[in-house]
């Protein structure tokens, strides 16, 4: 997205100085009305950018929001499994040592310990 967005932004700032240097070439008027002219739609172009790029910023910075709750909610499921898995995981193991432990106190009796 911030390629296009790039490539965008460089596309109007060509056509901003190719517009102007054709409308110095083609200009019917004196020199300061080309100038004025040119100046106003410098500074039209300008206006427009600043408009895309504070709606680039709103976009990202709602992305951004999005992708932290996105995130957060992320963190609250692993957690949550962690949890469940965590207390499985301690009851195979309970069970594990309760079968390791036949063995050993069948043998501890054997050889009267």
């Amino acid at each position: 997205m911030s390629n296009n967005t790039g490539n965008i932004i460089l596309a109007l700032l060509a056509g901003a100085v190719v517009g102007a240097g054709i409308g110095i070439l083609m200009a019917p008027n004196e020199g300061s009305v080309t100038r004025q002219k040119i100046k106003d739609s410098v500074g039209k172009s300008k206006d427009e950018l600043i408009d895309k790029y504070h709606e680039l910023a709103q976009l990202l910075h709602q992305k951004a929001e999005k992708a932290g709750e996105n995130l957060g909610e992320f963190i609250d499921k692993v957690i949550e499994s962690g949890n469940h898995e965590k207390d499985e995981l301690i009851a195979l193991l309970e069970a594990k040592l309760e079968l390791l432990k036949t063995p050993v106190k069948k043998t501890a009796k054997e050889y009267g310990v």
